[in-house]
């Protein structure tokens, strides 16, 4: 799922074809775009063959995979699709261990318009958040590659928290070397001056410290 689009596809997968009908005309009145799937594995191929930003709404009871089963199976995928369960009353707690494995909300049947477009928006949000994630993850890792190798000791260093003088005791140059490379690490990370990329640093340390591997 690799678009820069603001446009987010909320799935619905319910077998009940008149409950997804009923959500794709809800989605539509609001401008929301949707697909509907009859069955879990019908979306799975979808989401897997998907290149947009998306959510999904899921039937927590379907017969050929459960709802559970279904996010089970996009947490082994390592597909982040943020999810929205259509309970019944008594699914009540299996909606609570759905919440506690990473869904956004659950809904009961017969749900509230306005709260089911609230739980969609939810997801939708949290959709986009994790799209600049992965998109800004994405450009630093290809800023990173661009740093040469003493480029990315003196970045180590920074993200380290030393000042010039540490780094330079740590590499065994002078701190006007380190004052050097400092400077080429914030071009080519695409900031422009010290504060801004310690302030990317903070967000993206997982990102620098794969880069080091």
């Amino acid at each position: 799922m690799n678009t820069g689009s603001d446009a987010v596809t909320v799935f619905l997968v319910d077998d009940e074809a008149s409950v997804t009908a009923g959500l794709t005309w809800l989605l539509e009145s609001v401008k929301i775009p949707s697909r509907a799937f009859s069955s879990a594995t019908g979306f799975l191929q979808a989401v897997h063959d998907f290149s947009g930003t998306a959510c999904a709404v899921v039937d927590l009871r379907m017969p050929e995979m459960s709802g559970l089963e279904l996010q089970q199976q996009l947490i082994a995928d390592g597909i982040e699709c943020p999810l929205v369960f259509l309970t019944a009353h008594g699914d009540v707690p299996a909606a609570v261990n759905a919440i506690q494995a990473g869904a956004v909300d659950f809904v009961q049947k017969p749900f509230n318009p306005d709260a089911f477009l609230a739980s969609v928006r939810k997801a939708i949000r949290l959709a986009r958040e994790r799209r600049e994630d992965q998109d800004m993850h994405k450009d630093v890792r290809q800023r990173l590659e661009h740093l040469s190798a003493r480029e990315r000791d003196v970045l180590q260093g920074l993200v380290d928290g030393l000042t010039s003088k540490e780094i330079a005791r740590r590499l065994n140059i002078s701190p006007k070397t380190v004052d050097v490379h400092r400077a080429n690490v914030i071009r080519k990370m695409g900031t422009e001056r010290s504060a801004e990329l310690m302030q990317l640093l903070g967000r993206q340390r997982d990102v620098i410290a794969e880069s080091r591997r």
